[in-house]
């Protein structure tokens, strides 16, 4: 089945049907896609911050990053969730959307670039120093992530 086959299949099924005639159903589902956004990107940023040396210095970025790990996946799998359940509400729209592809291609590479080269840039971390690639994955982390947000709000706007 083609994207264009899964989306719409997606919006006639029965959480399709639900999201398009509830009165409120967009709105709370929305709000806690962007409650997740906001952990997700509290996460991250805290992570991204250590391995730039701005803040935490005095603890681990491994332990850091451990620590969080749970709230990053919580946050990840909740707007996942949500995201599928405000697509089925808006299929048509995202589908012939840019920001929406983006959004997609976005999000792809910031979970494969933070839970594969990310990774491994913390663990090269040694406690109070950071060396040049782990700065360099922070930014990326960032940049990534950043665009993932940009291009979600986007959708709205075009």
């Amino acid at each position: 089945m083609d994207l264009h086959g899964w989306l719409m299949a997606l919006a006639h099924s029965p959480l399709g049907h639900a999201m398009q005639t509830s009165r409120w159903g967009f709105a709370v589902v929305e709000m806690v896609h962007l409650l997740g956004l906001a952990i997700l990107g509290g996460s991250v940023l805290i992570v991204d911050l250590r391995l730039l040396g701005v803040i935490l210095k005095g603890e681990s970025a491994i332990t850091i990053s451990r620590d969080l790990s749970r709230v990053l996946l919580v946050s990840l799998s909740v707007m996942v969730l949500s995201g599928i359940a405000l697509l089925s509400e808006e299929a048509g729209k995202c589908y012939y959307s840019p920001a929406f592809r983006w959004k997609m291609v976005l999000l792809a590479a910031a979970a494969v670039f933070y839970f594969t080269l990310h990774r491994q840039a913390i663990l090269r971390t040694r406690r109070g120093t950071v060396t040049f690639w782990p700065r360099i994955a922070a930014v990326v982390s960032l940049l990534l992530w950043l665009g993932v947000g940009v291009a979600g709000r986007a959708i709205g706007l075009l």
